[in-house]
């Protein structure tokens, strides 16, 4: 049975969005990028291409959206070079070597042009409503890093310098150990390699920020700040700007 991996070619982070798409195309002979707006049927096309492959018997790469990870941002298939992939927003991606190396397929083409005119104004309401939920998601990611750093430091600031050292070199065997999902053949120089707990941990990530956008934002509630301010002194705490802000927004 072909081996398959399913990896995150980008993330959503406290930054905002980070991507390596231009990373995959390194060792890739040929490239297909395609185009064509929301729903035309790049990542079915996609999963596609990757099933066939794969009775073919050849190892296949899935690389899934950060913000949607049941959508597909790209395939590989490593022993032949080929790469095909979503080259529109927010990772857009424009032929190298177009014709010689690098391929574009429109499935623009595939769009109701009628149909979307007519819903012209809804569809860009729910673009609106999309980008706020983006907006927020990245605010409680920041937030989330705040807090970490916090713990960071008081962790940082507890721990003796012996045990320090024991944890570094516990946590390097475990980089080193069969987790890894690194190619078995020795050519990882120059590629990336991928732990089987960040896919984990990025995929729970990618899961919350589809339940934030498809939820109803709730309205703010009267007097937040204040119930912050109370809370934090109530505690003896007190929040980072970018906690505040997750909080009450």
């Amino acid at each position: 049975m072909a081996r398959t991996r399913h990896l995150f070619p980008g993330g959503n982070t406290a930054a905002g969005f980070v991507g390596f798409f231009e990373s995959l195309r390194g060792k890739a002979r040929r490239t297909v990028i395609l185009k064509g707006g929301p729903g035309v049927g790049k990542s079915t096309l996609m999963g596609k291409v990757g099933k066939h492959y794969e009775r073919l018997g050849l190892e296949t790469d899935y690389y899934h959206c950060s913000g949607d990870p049941d959508s597909l941002d790209a395939v590989a298939v490593p022993s032949l070079g080929f790469l095909i992939l979503d080259g529109t927003a927010p990772h857009i991606v424009d032929p190298a070597l177009p014709g010689a190396r690098d391929g574009i397929l429109n499935l623009g083409v595939c769009l109701d042009e009628e149909q979307l005119d007519r819903q012209g104004q809804e569809i860009a309401a729910l673009n609106r409503g999309i980008a706020g939920c983006y907006a927020q998601a990245y605010r409680y990611l920041r937030a989330a890093l705040s807090v970490r750093q916090d713990a960071a430091a008081v962790y940082d600031a507890a721990l003796p310098e012996k045990e320090k050292r024991a944890l570094q070199r516990e946590l390097t065997a475990l980089l080193l150990s069969s987790a890894l999902t690194a190619e078995e053949s020795g050519e990882a120089s120059g590629r990336r390699v991928y732990l089987p707990a960040f896919w984990r941990a990025e995929n729970e990530v990618a899961l919350r920020i589809r339940e934030l956008m498809c939820a109803i934002r709730p309205d703010k509630f009267a007097g937040a700040v204040r119930a912050v301010s109370s809370f934090e002194k109530r505690r003896g705490i007190q929040f980072s700007e970018n906690q505040r802000r997750a909080i009450v927004q």
